[in-house]
């Protein structure tokens, strides 16, 4: 956490500071440029609005550079509000098993991970401002709020500094609008999903200088599972000025609650006790029906953007995110259920109260300069975060268990159990702090006007520790306290080999702290990964069809492993084993996709990524991500006859199997340690949409459509967690 006890002004000083110099300075180069009614300026690039599209028109999210898709040198897949408002992608999840190269695994009813090339995603943005997702306490999951949702595949260090060389995720708001819009839709469908939603904008004042947006939502669903039963609600208002012709002040506030009840904390076995498998129903669902795991997350945001003079832009943008989390769950996770009686489930049960404040920000400045007779690009800033997890004593009297640990027959569990007695102190047990800072720099070379070079780098300080309490509240000791400055590359060049096809390369890496220590008790150093790609990418039709193809190498090297050459029995003072440093994971791929229109009527997005990697030894890993990922979506308006109005779609997700290492029982009533699998499969889904007047229109989605039985995810706690059955859903949407 930044404090003037470690040497640094606090994040909030810094931020007032800064947002006040950038509103003095549109003060002083006020000119009489106006924004159009019909664009939004999005981190200091203005956009056209793109209206029924899946097309986008740009992403800074790889350099902070105002590049198109095509001029930048990295995979970039942007999903339109239109693509998820066709596809009924109503969480972040739907949106990412729809975006090239990207597997989603969901491990209970509340956790879901996302990788890609190889490795876990835990960069976030919002709006361009850092964050980070964790499957145990983050809360983005619906996507009422957003406009659009930016994927940056690879390493993306220029901008993000840690983490690992997979892919970052940058969400962006809806902005408020000149004129006004409103729109209202209710959703009904499988499981008894109820929704509702509505979003309104439009001017504040009458000359449009002052603008707002508010969103709401409620939904309320059952599940394929058993006893499981949701309750969703999130608020967004947000409002715009243009504080004068040169300068634009944002500030809004998001809020996402989500309350679930019949909550799983585990998966389902894959084997009896007898060493034959399980033939469970995909309802499957040992959870107590008190089980929960409530979560929800508000974010307070301000952005000023400022024209300055020679076409330069400055942006100073802060996020406050406060998440809370509280688990109390119940769930038969572990052991192995008789075929006979259906007994034999060992029971976790849990209560957890987690506090998470985060204080993340960005600032830059983009704009030309002259050099040898050519124009170029110049862009510098700083961001960063500091992140504070907070845990309480708070638990469950583990002496004064109204219930058994045990589940006496699966077959027979109705979920109908007391619930647990709290211990509830309201002592902080533990606070996690971690902060990091960063400087970065990049210029756009222009030396002939086919060839574009982008050189640039960052300077980033990370650190994080752990501060440890008594039952009491009162401070024990620190733990993990580990601290690293690193500086990361990026190279990138594009080469326009026609006016419609270009060629591009670059190279970029980033670090991942670690907090694992080698035999002589020292932390060993971070991870550091590295991503090489290159490839082709066009834009045809008018601009209206981007596509391209990339091969890309990623390598990340200090992986800790066990040291094998410490004696039996060797543990380090504070009781944990010793690791070393060893030359890491290489991943090896192709990727392919296609975003746009081929027509005003006929919308097309897809795309194949194959990835393969291995360890330094040669050996396959994460071996749960596929290899090969393949997705391709279309949509069709029809334009005369009496099916006018009419949109139809579909789409395909396929991937090819997966499998890991677990644990599983034999018929002499041992274990034996085997790979379980689940096999290749393909999800075929369905949309259609009927315009009924100029205001209102009727859809119908259709996912799994040919219900396929299949797992999400194999060998966590042993078992696997089904994929969801057939859902179909029915909206109707007004638009004023």
């Amino acid at each position: 956490m930044f404090s003037s006890k470690r040497g640094r002004a606090p994040v909030s000083a810094i931020l007032l500071s800064l947002l006040a110099t950038t509103m003095l300075s549109g003060l002083a180069y006020a000119a009489d440029e106006e924004t159009s009614p019909d664009n939004t300026s999005v981190s200091g690039v203005t956009i056209k609005a793109a209206k029924q599209t899946y097309s986008a028109a740009s992403s800074q999210g790889a350099t902070k550079l105002p590049l198109s898709l095509r001029e930048t040198p990295q995979s970039v897949t942007v999903v339109t509000r239109q693509r998820m408002d066709d596809f009924g992608l109503n969480s972040i999840a739907n949106v990412l098993e729809q975006t090239t190269g990207i597997t989603v695994e969901e491990l209970d009813s509340s956790r879901v991970n996302f990788t890609s090339r190889g490795f876990t995603i835990a960069n976030f943005q919002l709006d361009g401002v850092p964050t980070t997702y964790s499957s145990g306490s983050s809360v983005m999951s619906d996507t009422v709020v957003y406009d659009r949702v930016e994927v940056m595949r690879g390493a993306t260090g220029l901008v993000t500094g840690s983490g690992d060389p997979s892919a970052t995720v940058n969400l962006v708001r809806k902005r408020p609008t000149r004129t006004f819009s409103a729109s209202a839709g209710l959703t009904g469908g499988s499981w008894n999903l109820k929704r509702a939603d509505i979003d309104i904008s439009g001017p504040l004042l009458a000359d449009g200088r002052v603008r707002g947006r508010v969103v709401g939502l409620a939904q309320e669903r059952d599940s394929y599972l058993d006893f499981f039963h949701e309750k969703k609600k999130a608020a967004y208002g947000v409002v715009e000025a243009d504080v004068t012709s040169t300068t634009v002040a944002r500030v809004g506030y998001d809020y996402q609650k989500v309350t679930p009840r019949g909550t799983t904390w585990g998966t389902a076995p894959l084997y009896y006790r007898d060493g034959t498998p399980t033939d469970l129903p995909r309802s499957y669902n040992v959870a107590a029906k008190w089980s929960t795991w409530d979560r929800n997350t508000a974010n307070f945001f301000a952005t000023v953007e400022q024209r300055l003079p020679g076409d330069w832009r400055l942006t100073a943008s802060v996020n406050r995110r406060t998440t809370n989390s509280t688990a109390k769950l119940f769930y038969g996770y572990g052991g192995y259920p008789s075929r006979v009686d259906g007994s034999g489930l060992t029971v976790a049960d849990y209560y957890n109260v987690y506090q998470e404040k985060e204080t993340g920000f960005d600032v830059s400045a983009v704009g030309p300069f002259i050099l040898f007779g050519r124009k170029h690009e110049l862009v510098f800033g700083t961001n960063g975060y500091d992140r504070d997890g907070e845990t309480l004593n708070d638990k469950i009297d583990a002496a004064n268990r109204p219930y058994s640990l045990t589940i006496p027959n699966f077959r027979t569990w109705t979920g109908d159990i007391p619930e647990p007695v709290l211990l509830k102190y309201g002592t902080r047990a533990s606070v996690a702090r971690t902060d990091e800072t960063g400087v970065y720099g990049a210029v756009r070379l222009n030396p002939t006007d086919s060839l574009k070079i982008i050189v640039g780098a960052r300077k980033s300080n990370w650190e994080t520790r752990t501060d440890r309490y008594s039952l009491t509240g009162v401070y024990t000791n620190t733990t993990g306290a580990y601290k690293v400055d690193r500086l990361t590359p990026y190279v990138g060049a594009v080469w326009d080999l026609t006016s419609q096809i270009s060629a591009y390369a670059s190279y970029s890496d980033l670090f991942k702290p670690q907090n694992y220590k080698d035999k002589a008790n020292e932390l060993l150093d971070p991870v550091v990964g590295s991503n090489y790609e290159g490839g082709l990418k066009g834009e045809f039709l008018d601009k209206k069809l981007y596509g391209a193809v990339s091969v890309f190498y990623v390598k990340q090297d200090n992986l800790a492993e066990l040291d094998p050459t410490v004696p039996d029995g060797f543990l380090l003072p504070d009781g944990s084993s010793a690791y070393r440093g060893v030359s890491g994971a290489v991943t090896r791929g192709f990727e392919a996709e296609v975003t746009g229109q081929i027509t005003d009527a006929w919308r097309i997005v897809g795309g194949y990524t194959y990835a393969y990697t291995e360890n330094a030894k040669g050996l396959r890993i994460s071996t749960l991500d596929p290899r090969n990922i393949a997705r391709i979506y279309t949509t069709y308006t029809l334009g005369g006859g009496p099916l006018a109005g009419l949109t139809v779609g579909g789409g395909i997700n396929w991937q090819s199997g997966i499998y890991t290492t677990a644990t599983i029982p034999t018929s002499t009533a041992t274990t034996k340690s085997t790979t379980v699998r689940q096999s290749a499969y393909a999800l075929a889904n369905l949309m259609a949409r009927y315009r009924i007047s100029e205001q209102l229109s009727v859809s119908a989605n259709v996912d799994n459509l040919f219900d396929k039985n299949y797992y999400r995810r194999v060998g966590f706690y042993n078992g696997g967690y089904f994929g969801e059955p057939r859902r179909v859903s029915v909206a109707l949407r007004a638009n004023f």
